[in-house]
């Protein structure tokens, strides 16, 4: 028997391997939108995809059918690393809505078996967290059933994806995105703003598509993105993008195509994955890429690994991606590195920026948190970014020549935001304040790293002070712990800690006499630029948070400067201040006793720079650190004086209004800066104001400085009174010494004691009044000068508006390549500055040679100084360049020829550079003087006696005529003038178009021309004289006024020559809607609100721009009219339409018979006709019948003929039948909540 069943066996292989078999081989189709693709499985089911776009990522392609219902996101936040859940506890309620740790980008993009995917978030969707029966932790991942070369068809492709407000609050947000994305229903409105709205960007296979792309499918597919279920039923399916300004809300698109938002916790809605196919290996098999005969194929030529998403990995590259050359070594014992992990770290460092020695600037030294070895490249662009940022911010903008950067590379294990080990364990506290823990790892002492470790080696090692260390950081010294790294602060201004991180935070921490002297600051935050400046406000400049509120302690009184509780303005500490620029002095918030001096300062704002009071404080503080600086004057400004705000009384109130009010007022008042333009031809007889305030730096000298303001025209000529005196004011101010200046936080200082905020400081104001009889003219302005002893301006009306450019600092060898461990920075300086830098004599064990760029003005971005050294024990190769020999001249001195190095700035006597000149002067050839001889030269005026070398003049003097007409003195002849024979040229009036000419005379004669009849005034130059300026032309106004469809514009012309001045478009108002159109009936008359938007989003103002006229019986049943009427600047009508419905009804009892059911609802009379009942034996009510009861007095149906023991499902509507437009029809309540019921046999 065995062998028959062999032999029949091997022929039917024989048979079989003779059959002719029809092989397609494998083809590259060119994907096009409407294509059909079959690929992959779900559900022991094939799935059909269709490409929807094409895009720069490739044909985007979409599940023909929704595969699945299921939840979004869990709700809960079980586990305690569970990422966005942990960001807003309405989360733990809804689920979160953020993309990128959900549970279906993790489902999606997961090949794992039943019960093994990975939850990027760490909360599962399994019973009790998402809605109903709809758990799918125990599912295997949407991939499982796909092949690897079908997955490998998939691209992987990083996208952006919207992001709700825990996350961009936090700072997880990519590029300058600054907008919530507004929420409309219609498809073709959803995308309104989409290119502003916050996002990040997240890489993956799988996912759902957000709102563009759902519109890209709406535009090229019309009504395909209305999605449906196996059955044919229209069904709404998620989208990936959430309602941004909502915590937990994701937006769907609804059965009816309309987008949506639903908690991501419900599991009834649809997914419709979608993918983008990688054409570039994408192979068929079969097909023509027709719904009926889609394209089947995969990438089987794709190599690629096996495909799952995850978190960001640790550090896959642990060796260093920077130089170690130059690099301090720290000990560092259980105290600061209690696991032993960072116990003897090896931290390179990097020069950012050192302009001269580093005892003559203030050192700044910056360390990395959270930053891997391989990531210090980005470390080192973080700071010189941050950093570079931070100097454009006043007072640092002043002295960022002034600072030495270093970046220390604190390497650490692990990244910030991945929770792993790092480098000063910071942790961010509950009230988001980031801190270095001293119990994170039981390192007691990790806090006090800077002062005892880190400052102390790098003092030694690295700064050109080179002090040698004091003491072993590990072991306590006798006496005082703090006292023998006081010396720290001498030589370091700053320690600074940027975080590697997306989070929004900051903290400074400036206790130096207890050793703690640094501040923290995120690298990728939203606002990370103003972070870093707002904490080195806190660490540099001694600054107070202003957003803080309550009681102002004492010691803060006297530490934070820019803060007080002194509410009367007669003794408030920046009283010298008051109403210059936007000082006043107002509550920090509501019922506060801590009061500040502008809302308008990055200390309580970081959208602003700094106010004036900080930046008072700033200029002091620096001055201590740094020397050459002896005067500060803060940026003056001219009003129009009026008396207002000018004495303390007018700053008594204290609220956040009278604040505002004083802002407006100053501003309406205002004459310089941007503001110079306001000052018009009606100003005679007015007083205007020249406001400043200086601090003299000098405990020694007073000063005394001169003011100058004057009236201008557009030519710059001084403007006159009609007797022609010129309309300006001088007055002198004396500046007392700082005599205080000991107490105020002088170098090397632990504290600020005390100190009087006043000691040498002048408010200075000019008032001047305009005459009644000023001579003023069109484009006049208010100029000024403050100009110093020696007539040095210190700032004039140009310096608030002056441009400033960029200055990079670069460090290199004599051959021009980079010096290791050095990584130039930038900073910003006034536009033609002439820096004046002394570069430090070394670097690190470099000696200096030379500098380019400097001593010329900066006059474009880009400019770069380049410091040259070289090694100390180097022999320096001279690079000679010849002086040509040049003769002295009878008033310049000349040179003999000589040899100077270019690296070395030496001069030499001989080409070989063997004999050095030590003495410069000795090349120099003295001027001789001239030799005249007694013979006079002489023209038509002058007669003189001529140098015989160079030919100038000596003794030149008038010729003075006999009554010959005969020089007395060189016998010159003078000849009989010229008589004129003046002609009148008329004047000509000027015109709109044309500017006009004042008359003047011309001589037929000699051709020349005069102001006056008798020739006495010559014009020299007639093309600039007497030139009348066009007078202004007359303006008329055409509207064209906007309709629902089209813009509508405002036209400004001149009704003489008939030129266009301006034309202002009128946007059509393009959107217009009712808040409602669906409402219940409750027995009053409603009236839904009318929307009007236009274009641009700006919404129409009702009564102003357009009247509502609703239709009348609005509190009943039925539907109803809303005619919309555009008035104003706008024209035509709209008629929109609204629906009362009926009220619903419920389900009061359902009994069970043989084969048949009895229904009971509540009685719902009042404006209905009658009942709907509809069940079936799904809860989804699919193939559901409906029986309609025509009496609204009915209130049961018995429903027979049905199957015997069946699970049927039941719900309830009431209907009201009405006339609209002549025809009957129905309107339709909500169905009840549905009930079942199971029919006995």
């Amino acid at each position: 028997m065995t062998k028959k069943i062999t032999a029949i066996f091997l022929a039917l292989c024989m048979a079989i391997s003779v059959l002719p078999m029809t092989i397609q081989a494998a083809s590259k189709p060119d994907i096009k939108v409407g294509d059909y693709v079959k690929m992959g499985a779900y559900n022991n089911a094939s799935i059909l995809w269709r490409c929807v776009s094409i895009d720069n990522n490739g044909p985007l392609m979409l599940a023909d059918k929704i595969v699945d219902t299921l939840a979004y996101d869990a709700k809960t936040n079980d586990n305690s690393n569970s990422k966005s859940h942990s960001r807003s506890y309405k989360r733990d309620d809804y689920g979160s809505n953020y993309w990128k740790d959900s549970n279906m980008r993790s489902w999606l993009n997961s090949t794992a078996a039943e019960g093994k995917v990975d939850w990027l978030c760490g909360n599962p969707p399994k019973d009790g967290y998402v809605s109903g029966v709809g758990a799918y932790n125990e599912k295997a991942g949407f991939l499982n059933a796909f092949s690897k070369s079908e997955i490998a068809a998939m691209k992987t492709v990083t996208q952006r994806s919207l992001v709700s407000h825990p996350e961009y609050n936090k700072g997880i947000v990519d590029g300058d995105a600054n907008s919530d994305l507004l929420y409309y229903t219609d498809i073709s409105e959803a995308v309104a703003n989409y290119d502003s709205s916050y996002f990040e960007t997240t890489t993956e296979k799988v996912f759902l598509l957000d709102v563009k792309q759902a519109n890209a499918v709406w535009k090229n597919l019309k009504g395909y993105y209305v999605a449906y279920n196996n059955d044919g039923m229209a069904w709404p399916y998620w989208l990936r993008t959430p309602v941004t300004d909502c915590n937990h809300d994701m937006r769907y698109i609804s059965s009816s195509g309309q987008v949506g938002r639903y908690a991501p916790w419900y599991s009834d809605l649809g997914v419709r994955p979608a993918f983008y196919l990688d054409s570039e290996y994408f192979v068929t098999t079969s097909g023509s890429g027709s719904q009926s005969s889609p394209y089947i194929g995969s990438a089987p030529n794709k190599q690629e690994d096996d495909y799952t998403i995850s978190e960001s990995a640790e550090d896959a590259n642990p060796d260093w991606n920077v130089s170690t050359e130059q690099s301090i070594q720290l000990t560092l014992g259980p105290w600061y590195s209690n696991d032993g992990k960072y116990s003897n770290p090896t931290i390179p460092v990097y020069t950012i920026q050192k302009t001269r020695s580093d005892t003559e600037n203030m050192v700044v030294v910056v360390c990395g948190e959270g930053y891997t070895k391989s990531q210090q490249g980005k470390f080192i662009n973080d700071v010189k970014r941050l950093w570079q940022d931070a100097m454009k911010y006043e007072p640092y903008r002043s002295y960022a020549d002034r600072f030495n950067v270093y970046a220390l590379c604190t390497a650490s294990e692990s990244t910030f935001d991945n929770g792993g080990s790092t480098f000063f364990d910071v942790i961010v506290d509950k009230y988001n304040s980031p801190v270095i823990s001293n119990n994170l790892h039981g390192s007691q002492w990790k806090n006090h790293i800077f002062e005892r470790c880190i400052g102390p080696e790098f003092i030694e090692k690295i700064h050109d002070a080179h002090i040698k260390k004091k003491c072993d950081p590990n072991t306590i010294p006798s006496g005082s712990e703090y006292e023998p790294y006081y010396y720290v602060h001498d030589y370091i201004a700053q320690f600074a800690m940027v975080v590697n991180t997306k989070s929004d935070f900051g903290g400074a921490y400036n206790n130096r006499e207890y050793g703690f002297h640094y501040f923290i600051s995120p690298s990728d935050s939203y606002r990370a630029s103003k972070t870093f400046a707002h904490e080195f406000g806190h660490g540099l400049l001694g600054l107070g948070d202003e957003y803080s509120n309550g009681y102002l302690l004492d010691d803060k009184e006297l530490k934070s400067l820019n803060l007080s509780s002194v509410e009367d303005p007669e003794k408030i500490k920046w009283r010298q201040l008051l109403g210059f620029r936007n000082t006043y002095t107002c509550r920090n918030a509501y019922d506060s006793k801590m009061l500040v001096s502008s809302y308008e300062c990055i200390m309580r704002d970081t959208n602003y720079q700094f106010c004036e009071v900080c930046r008072l404080q700033g200029f002091k503080r620096m001055s201590q650190l740094v020397k050459d600086v002896d005067l500060y004057v803060a940026t003056p400004e001219v009003k129009e004086y009026t008396g207002a705000y000018s004495k303390p009384s007018d700053f008594t109130d204290l609220e956040t209004s009278s604040y505002y009010n004083y802002t407006y007022n100053r501003n309406d008042r205002l004459l310089s800066g941007n503001s110079k333009s306001r000052f018009n031809t009606n100003m005679n007889g007015k007083k205007i104001e020249l406001r400043t305030v200086i601090q003299n730096i000098s405990d020694k000298n007073a000063r005394q400085l001169k003011f100058k303001m004057w009236i201008k025209h557009s030519d710059g000529s001084v403007a006159t009174d009609s007797s022609g005196n010129p309309l300006q004011t001088v007055q002198t101010f004396d500046i007392p010494v700082w005599n205080d200046k000991a107490n105020f936080w002088p170098l090397g200082a632990l504290d600020h004691i005390k100190s009087d905020f006043n000691s040498g400081l002048k408010s200075c104001s000019l008032i001047y009044q305009i005459p009644s009889d000023a001579q003023l003219k069109s484009g006049d302005t208010v100029a000024f000068q403050v100009l110093d002893e020696n007539g040095n301006v210190l700032a004039d009306d140009n310096t608030e508006t002056q441009r400033y450019t960029t200055v990079s600092i670069q460090y290199k060898f004599e051959d021009g390549s980079e010096i290791p461990n050095t990584a130039g920075g930038t900073f910003t300086v006034p536009y033609g500055t002439k820096l004046d830098l002394t570069p430090a004599k070394t670097l690190y064990d470099y000696e200096f040679i030379k500098v380019d760029g400097l001593n010329k003005p900066i006059v474009s971005d880009g400019t770069v100084v380049t410091y040259y050294y070289k090694n100390k024990n180097e022999e320096h190769t001279h690079n000679l360049t010849l002086v040509a020999a040049k003769a002295a001249t009878c008033t310049t001195a000349g040179n003999s020829a000589y040899y100077t190095c270019d690296g070395c700035d030496k001069w030499f006597a001989d080409a070989t550079g063997s004999v050095e000149i030590t003495d410069k002067t000795s090349v120099k050839i003295p001027a001789p003087g001239h030799t005249v001889g007694t013979e006079w030269k002489s023209d038509d005026t002058n007669h003189w006696h001529e140098c015989s070398r160079c030919h100038d003049k000596k003794d030149e003097a008038a010729h003075d005529y006999g009554s010959d007409n005969v020089c007395d003195t060189c016998g010159y002849y003078k000849t009989v003038p010229h008589t004129h024979n003046l002609t009148l040229v008329a004047a000509k009036a000027a015109t709109c178009t044309e500017g006009g000419k004042e008359a003047y005379y011309k001589c037929e004669g000699c051709g020349k021309f005069y102001e006056d009849v008798l020739g006495t005034k010559e014009i020299t130059d007639l093309a600039s004289w007497g030139n009348i300026a066009k007078i202004a032309h007359t303006t008329k106004q055409t509207v064209t006024k906007a309709t629902p469809t089209a813009n509508g514009e405002i036209v400004n012309y001149c009704s003489v020559c008939k030129k266009t001045l301006s034309t202002t478009v009128i946007p059509k108002a393009s959107s217009i809607k009712l808040k409602a159109t669906s409402l219940t009936y409750n027995g009053k008359v409603r009236t839904p609100k009318v929307i009007v938007k236009d274009r641009t989003g700006k919404t129409l103002v009702k009564n102003t721009d357009y009247t509502v006229s609703y239709a009348k019986g609005r509190k009943y049943v039925g539907k109803y009219a809303v005619k919309i009427t555009f008035k104003g600047k706008y024209s035509g009508t709209k008629t929109l339409y609204f629906t009362i419905k009926p009220k619903a009804t419920s389900i009061s009892s359902l009994k069970a018979g043989s084969k048949k059911f009895t229904v009971k609802w509540k009685k719902q009379a009042t404006q209905t006709t009658g009942y709907q009942v509809q069940y079936s034996a799904s809860s989804k009510f699919s193939k559901a019948k409906t029986v309609t009861v025509g009496k609204n007095t009915t209130v049961s149906k018995k429903i027979s003929k049905l199957s015997g023991k069946k699970k049927y499902y039941v719900r309830v509507r009431t209907y009201k039948t009405v006339k609209i437009n002549g025809k009957s029809i129905r309107i339709y309540s909500g169905w009840s909540k549905a009930k079942a019921v199971t029919t006995k046999k």
